[in-house]
């Protein structure tokens, strides 16, 4: 323990571990105090993730923050009460660990005793992160093994499905979204298409169990779901978590369950005809569109979708028209939204167009630089401040608690009365150290260095060059990987223009992978044998830091720009 003045303290406790098996954090925070003041280290901050699971470091700002801070020399020791509070999957751990020991920073768990700075300390630490991480897969296991046998006997492992209420976990039929249900099955047996039905149920004023509108997909959900013919299905889908919809389980369990059928099985067939007969739509173009998932409603500022409409021409020939529409009017039909449709080819062009004039006119483009390096420091000030501030209620806090121990010890109030100020006390302690977390972690991600011009222009020129040359599949990767957003507006005539573009570079540690591939695909692709600037690259001990993140905001006709 030698050569340690300061220490960092990090705590986590999930949902489930704290009703469960008491592991507070206030618990936690106390006894990692008590530790760090018998040795006479200082503590130099504290990092809490509450609530949050250690399955992985994914979604945990106050690890991440900690991960920050290790080479910024803040401490010499991590601290925590139980290995298993820094994660529970073993690459994860290691993988920290190992940041830790490059920068000289040692790792202390309270609970285990272990030295990392010694050979079997390490090895200690490598056993127990092995155990930890059996031990989530076990439990995991154990509860998948659990829902599978409620499910092979028939019962309803949970969750929300319209037609049905979940009462003390049986399935009981709501009567009123009954009628429903079996109304979308009889009008698709007729005949209508998902569409159609999503805009009649729309209309008609139905809606979805969380009083949304309908859409197409929860419709087809619902005409494929065999709940409705009394069978329960399970893991139709298996690792979901990592595999998303390619775990597609090809032998799902689906037996008979213990509630009521909404459906018939002469209609169920029916339907099931019907949908596989539909299960293949030939594709209407070869052409990918390129601001698929980028264009926004002018309306609604839902994601626009590709749309293409045919027209008979006088002579008989077809000619095709594409598109973007609102995804909210073709989802869910007019009663969501209009189709504030726009050309797509014009769409396109415009925008990067608009990209080539910006970085033309010399000195709009400077100017646009150094607005944003000025809003980058202006919003630093405000960050540190609100932190000085919560830092003054935290300490305001800390002192009305020590008063109330007193008055403990000398007995000056009942013991309720006492207990319920102190849990107040603590839940306000909570809530501003969450939220000091929460800033402390936007400080570290926003802490730019200045923006150089130089470094902007030749990235759009690079850019604009491999736009132009490219094909369109190309092109909608580069579009992907440069655009946050696109909004549309209505224009004085009937058409419809592009509004505003959102440029995204994102170079922070947390999130890399986006504008990262757009540097290899501009400049390290195989057959370019171009290298990047050296101007780009910052040398760090594992990877190459370009800048940190800003967003562009391009108005039409103005000067206008906004972190």
């Amino acid at each position: 323990m030698n050569g340690i003045k300061s220490v960092a303290i990090y705590c986590r406790v999930s949902t489930e571990e704290q009703a469960s098996e008491g592991y507070s954090i206030s618990a936690q925070l106390h006894t990692l105090r008590q530790y760090a003041s018998l040795y006479g280290w200082q503590i130099a901050e504290e990092y809490v993730d509450e609530g949050i699971s250690g399955k992985d470091i994914k979604g945990r700002p106050a690890l991440q923050k900690l991960n920050s801070d290790v080479d910024k020399g803040k401490f010499q020791a991590v601290l925590v009460w139980k290995i298993s509070r820094l994660s529970r999957n073993m690459l994860d751990t290691l993988v920290l660990l190992e940041k830790f020991d490059e920068y000289d920073v040692k790792f202390i768990s309270y609970s285990e005793n272990f030295d990392t700075s010694t050979p079997i300390g390490k090895l200690v630490v490598q056993l127990m992160a092995s155990i930890a991480e059996m031990e989530r897969n076990t439990l995991s296991e154990n509860v998948k093994l659990g829902m599978t046998q409620r499910a092979k006997e028939g019962n309803w492992n949970g969750g929300v499905v319209f037609g049905y209420d979940s009462v003390e976990k049986e399935l009981v039929i709501n009567p009123d979204e009954a009628k429903i249900v079996q109304h979308i099955f009889q009008l698709y047996a007729d005949g209508k298409g998902l569409k159609a039905i999503t805009n009649h149920l729309n209309k008609a004023g139905y809606r979805t169990k969380r009083n949304r509108h309908f859409s197409i997909n929860g419709i087809a959900t619902i005409l494929d779901n065999h709940i409705y013919i009394g069978k329960i299905r399970w893991l139709k889908v298996e690792n979901w978590d990592k595999k998303r919809r390619r775990g597609k389980n090809p032998n799902p369990i689906l037996v008979d369950g213990k509630h009521e059928a909404i459906i018939s099985h002469d209609l169920w067939s029916i339907v099931r005809a019907r949908r596989q007969s539909k299960s293949f739509k030939q594709r209407q173009s070869n052409e990918p569109f390129l601001l698929s998932g980028i264009l926004r409603c002018p309306e609604c500022e839902q994601g626009m979708v590709p749309s293409i409409t045919t027209y008979t021409l006088k002579d008989g020939s077809k000619r095709k028209h594409r598109y973007y529409v609102c995804g909210n009017f073709h989802n869910k039909g007019s009663v969501a939204c209009k189709t504030n449709s726009i050309k797509a080819y014009e769409a396109e062009d415009s925008i990067i167009n608009r990209i080539t004039s910006f970085l033309h006119d010399s000195e709009y483009f400077l100017k646009s630089i150094d607005n944003i390096n000025k809003e980058n420091i202006q919003l630093n000030k405000d960050i540190k401040e609100q932190l000085d501030l919560i830092q003054l209620q935290l300490d305001e806090a800390d002192a009305i608690q020590e008063k109330y121990m007193e008055a403990f010890e000398q007995s000056l109030f009942p013991l309720t009365i006492l207990q319920d100020r102190l849990q107040k006390v603590s839940k306000q302690k909570s809530e501003l150290e969450q939220n000091k977390n929460e800033l402390s972690n936007q400080l570290s991600s926003s802490d730019l260095k200045v923006i150089k011009p130089d470094l902007i222009k030749h990235l759009l020129e690079k850019y604009i060059e491999a736009f132009q040359q490219s094909s369109r599949e190309k092109k909608k990767q580069l579009f992907q990987l440069l655009l946050k957003k696109v909004t549309v507006k209505q224009s004085d005539s009937r058409s419809r223009t592009v509004d505003k573009i959102e440029l995204d570079f994102d170079f922070s540690e947390v999130n890399l992978s986006k504008t990262f591939t757009l540097i290899h695909s501009l400049y390290l692709e195989p057959d370019d044998t171009e290298e990047i600037p050296s101007f780009f690259m910052i040398q760090t001990t594992k990877c190459l830091l370009i800048f940190k993140f800003f967003c562009l905001y391009l108005w039409y006709g103005s000067p206008r720009f906004i972190l």
